[in-house]
């Protein structure tokens, strides 16, 4: 049977995009680019799907590469309304439902603490007051957007900042505090995919820099992937409801935190300084669970 599967993505020549297309291929099967922004829907007697020449009724199943991001919130929903969509007639990894978890730091905190994993000291509110406290109480602290990616908009206070909060508290309406946890300079991130950790990397910061993501310049290296960081990992993942994820942890100084976890994961940090191809797990991962 020639199978159909569809790839959500915003950037084409994206790497992790561009190897979920070749491991599809490899498998003998027809790779959709699919752009959610670009999708249209019809609405009448039936629910007709427009977009460009592609046909998507008839795609055997859906990976999630990537939402994208857009200031209008209504696009967002739609786009989250499609995958709901997608997932009534297809197999779709990541869920809708497991994306929105990940990506909403606070509700996957909250997912973590029930399921007693280490966390940070986390305050949110939406009053001056309380963070003022929470950053004397907790000494250090990153300010981060609850809905947010790639190290983008977080920024570090010693120390109560009025003008800054207040700033932070009028463009977001809310404060996201994480308390900040002295490390070498580097986080972990391990990748998980069916109930199996696979991996891990140093995530190695820039100098002076406190984020160590990739994509603000962080560098991977190699991790020895440890028993207690592949259990932390595969559990946060089981609590977020994911299939896959590459799940960042930090070394404290007295133990292991997990700082967030991505459902959307790029896979190309691990490849380079792995050798493990994540995208292809990914893929042997659909076609296993595939309607014959």
């Amino acid at each position: 049977m020639n199978r159909r599967i569809g790839v959500a993505l915003t950037a084409p020549d994206d790497w992790t995009a561009t190897a979920f297309m070749r491991s599809i291929r490899d498998r003998g099967a027809e790779a959709v680019a699919l752009d959610l922004s670009h999708v249209s829907v019809s609405i009448g007697t039936d629910l007709s799907w427009l977009y460009e020449d592609a046909k998507l009724h008839d795609m055997d199943g859906l990976i999630v590469r990537d939402v994208g991001i857009s200031n209008s919130l209504e696009l967002i929903s739609v786009k989250f309304d499609l995958l709901r969509q997608f997932e009534r007639d297809m197999r779709v990894m990541n869920t809708s439902i497991a994306i929105q978890n990940a990506a909403n730091k606070f509700f996957s905190f909250v997912l973590f603490l029930k399921a007693h994993l280490p966390v940070p000291r986390t305050v949110v509110t939406t009053r001056l007051s309380v963070a003022k406290r929470a950053i004397a109480d907790l000494h250090s602290v990153l300010v981060k957007p609850v809905f947010g990616s790639q190290g983008r908009g977080i920024i570090k206070l010693e120390e109560p900042d009025d003008d800054k909060l207040s700033a932070l508290l009028k463009e977001r309406g809310v404060l996201y505090l994480q308390e900040f946890i002295p490390n070498p300079g580097r986080d972990i991130r391990v990748f998980v995919v069916a109930d199996e950790a696979l991996g891990a990397i140093y995530r190695i910061s820039p100098h002076g820099s406190f984020v160590s993501n990739l994509s603000q310049g962080g560098r991977p290296r190699r991790c020895e992937l440890t028993g207690e960081l592949s259990e932390l990992a595969i559990r946060a993942t089981n609590a977020i409801g994911a299939d896959f994820a590459g799940v960042d942890i930090i070394e404290g100084y007295d133990g292991l935190y997990l700082l967030e976890i991505n459902a959307t994961p790029s896979g190309r940090g691990i490849k380079s300084a792995c050798g493990i191809d994540v995208t292809g797990k990914i893929v042997e991962l659909l076609f296993s669970q595939l309607k014959r």
